[in-house]
């Protein structure tokens, strides 16, 4: 897969997203490479072509502020990287981003691509487990973590149950992407190595 360009949340976020992502299940079995750990990110590019300093170069200078993240629809796929995966709403924030950094990346002929973009992916579920195991996860997750709804003007919407803190039950409907990574994402997911990460300005008041 060769490099990678991920927006990832802020670390309280990032926490509270991993603690309720689905893990290898007890009571059937399934391929070792399936539901390995994953850190909540979208991935905003991927180049076998490009280097990291390729990769830097494609990216705004200086990073613009925290992006803001809408989830939106809990999604069944067929591929392995997006087995079960939230659908993301295109804010103008987060699509001019992407653009920035896909046409970059263009210029520098490094052949970039964004499957499905933009979507967080919830699990990795290997084929030969099959869509049975995939349908499985998503059933799993709208019985215990994932709310589906619809928002203003009949659009889909979905929350997560991310457990208790002191002020009450956590619900997150989207993400603040506060940093981006480079990520090189070779063979099995947990041999993967974060290279760079690149936080975003902050806001000033």
């Amino acid at each position: 897969m060769g490099l990678s360009l991920w927006l990832v949340p802020n670390a309280t976020q990032s926490q509270l997203i991993q603690g309720v992502l689905p893990k290898q299940p007890e009571t059937r079995p399934v391929s070792s490479a399936s539901y390995p750990e994953i850190i909540p990110h979208i991935t905003l590019a991927s180049s076998g072509k490009a280097t990291q300093n390729t990769i830097l170069r494609a990216l705004p200078s200086p990073l613009p502020r925290p992006i803001p993240v809408e989830f939106q629809k809990l999604e069944v796929g067929d591929h392995y990287f997006r087995s079960v995966f939230i659908s993301v709403k295109k804010t103008t924030e987060l699509v001019a981003l992407h653009e920035h950094i896909m046409a970059a990346l263009d210029r520098d002929r490094a052949s970039p691509s964004a499957s499905a973009f933009p979507h967080m992916s919830i699990s990795y579920i290997a084929d030969e487990d099959g869509g049975t195991e995939r349908k499985k996860a998503a059933d799993e997750l709208r019985a215990i973590t994932v709310v589906e709804g619809l928002g203003a003007g009949g659009a889909e919407t979905v929350v997560l149950r991310c457990g208790d803190s002191e002020a009450g039950r956590v619900w997150l409907s989207g993400f603040e992407g506060t940093e981006v990574w480079i990520v090189r994402c070779e063979g099995p997911v947990e041999h993967w190595r974060v290279l760079q990460k690149i936080s975003a300005t902050p806001d000033v008041a």
